[in-house]
């Protein structure tokens, strides 16, 4: 049944985010060729103004995008679930896990998907604009492969471990803000009558509390793989360092490795928690009148 649902969820959100990668895709290349074309039109003011309003618009369809991310992460979760459209979908064939689970798949998708898609995008506008196939074709590569056999052969497998924990990671981050704004959504939705304000409430405080054993336990490091690799190796082992944290402590003890594991439990830990909270606040607290 959680196929099903996917596929329900997939069909009724597509149409928004294909139109606005297409409105991207079609002006990365306008503005890749307005961009090989700026030397010669270089003192004319209508092509000048015509680039400005090029950017302007590309700029304003990846904030587009990037709001419908969020917006629609919380619109079919709390419309679908907890508005009219509620009395129908909970009396389908199928668990609070599984309602949980396809809105959660489907938002996490639609983010990676609209994070490719800009990659790909402005990838596709500087090589319109920029690359000359002439240029391109004499380009040195034995150079390009000289420099990442260096610094391949520099990091070694700790550049693939490091590439993985950072995917591994970040997706499980990716979950646990969504399912913070699920969880968020369920606290605040008894408290109908203030509106959006306890949702945010509700959302600000959940983070509030995350952040702060995020601190305690030392998974908050902005550079965190910088602080594995290079900072903590340099804490002393013989004692414990005033002001260490549980995860410098374990970094240093067994090694970069074990740093990534840590970080990805605690995170993995929190999207559990706003997952089972979420769960149960669904099961048993629920009131759609």
């Amino acid at each position: 049944m959680l196929k099903q649902l996917l596929k329900y969820e997939f069909k009724a959100t597509k149409s928004l985010y294909f139109g606005l990668y297409l409105a991207l895709a079609l002006l990365s290349v306008v503005l890749g060729v307005s961009f090989r074309q700026e030397n010669a039109w270089a003192d004319n003011t209508n092509f000048g103004r015509l680039e400005v309003i090029l950017m302007v618009l590309y700029l304003s369809v990846i904030f587009a995008i990037a709001v419908l991310c969020f917006v629609s992460t919380v619109q079919r979760f709390y419309k679908n679930l907890l508005g009219r459209e509620g009395y129908l979908m909970h009396t389908l064939p199928v668990t609070e896990t599984q309602l949980i689970l396809s809105k959660l798949i489907t938002s996490m998708v639609w983010v990676l998907c609209s994070g490719l898609v800009g990659i790909v995008c402005i990838t596709v506008m500087v090589a319109v604009g920029v690359f000359d196939p002439e240029t391109f074709g004499m380009v040195d590569w034995d150079s390009w492969k000289q420099l990442w056999g260096m610094l391949y052969g520099e990091l070694g497998a700790k550049f693939w471990l490091v590439t993985f924990w950072t995917i591994l990671i970040n997706l499980a981050r990716l979950a646990d803000l969504i399912l913070c704004v699920y969880a968020a959504c369920m606290i605040a939705h008894p408290f109908r009558k203030y509106g959006m304000v306890s949702g945010i409430l509700a959302f600000i405080g959940l983070n509030v509390v995350e952040n702060q054993i995020d601190k305690l336990l030392g998974t908050n490091h902005v550079n965190l793989f910088v602080d594995i690799t290079y900072r903590v190796a340099d804490v002393n082992v013989t004692g414990v360092t005033y002001g260490m944290t549980p995860m410098q402590t374990m970094t240093t003890a067994f090694g970069a490795g074990s740093g990534y594991l840590f970080c990805f439990v605690v995170t993995s830990a929190f999207a559990a928690a706003y997952f089972c909270l979420t769960r149960w606040l669904m099961k048993h607290k629920l009131n759609l009148e």
